[in-house]
């Protein structure tokens, strides 16, 4: 049965670089970064969340598509909003797939040091100022917070991404559970 591997968490834990190692890993398996996908649409940079409600839908219906081929979907995505969560679900069963929905956690101060870190890309800076714009580090630890208070009442199981080894064990793990 093909798996949608939901790759949640807090920006700058590791959610496209894990869903990059795990692609490399599982040849076949498509990597739909909705982050990606949204900066593919002209004006992106001043409506990020409304192209990315745009964006979403049209990732869930490609992704659907993809997992009624028999292949698997990595989907590298912050969602904090359970009904977001649950239309992934949604998709992937209504094509036939199972939805593994993981939440990647690291310590909030490494947590801070890779986002402050991570390398500037056109995506990137905007989710950066957004960020800083709507309360900064300590917005990004609360919604880490509010992630792994979720993470256990929608069954989704925490994987630490301190370490890439262990994660990708831990994501391996998941899919098998």
């Amino acid at each position: 049965m093909p798996t949608l591997l939901h790759l949640n968490g807090p920006s700058g834990v590791g959610k496209s670089t894990l869903a990059r190692a795990w692609a490399d890993r599982h040849p076949g398996t498509l990597l739909c970064d909705i982050d990606e996908l949204r900066s593919w649409v002209s004006g992106w940079e001043s409506d990020f969340v409304g192209t990315g409600e745009a964006v979403r839908q049209t990732a869930l219906a490609m992704m659907a598509a993809y997992l009624r081929t028999g292949r698997d979907v990595v989907l590298p995505q912050l969602i904090v909003t359970p009904s977001q969560a649950e239309r992934f679900e949604v998709a992937a069963a209504e094509a036939g797939a199972a939805y593994v929905g993981v939440v990647l956690d690291v310590a909030p101060d490494l947590l801070l040091e890779r986002l402050h870190a991570r390398a500037v890309t056109p995506v990137t800076a905007v989710v950066s100022r957004i960020i800083k714009e709507r309360g900064g580090d300590p917005l990004v630890l609360e919604g880490r917070q509010q992630l792994l208070d979720l993470a256990p009442v929608h069954g989704w199981t925490v994987v630490d991404a301190t370490d890439m080894e262990s994660a990708l064990a831990g994501l391996a793990h998941a899919v098998r559970a």
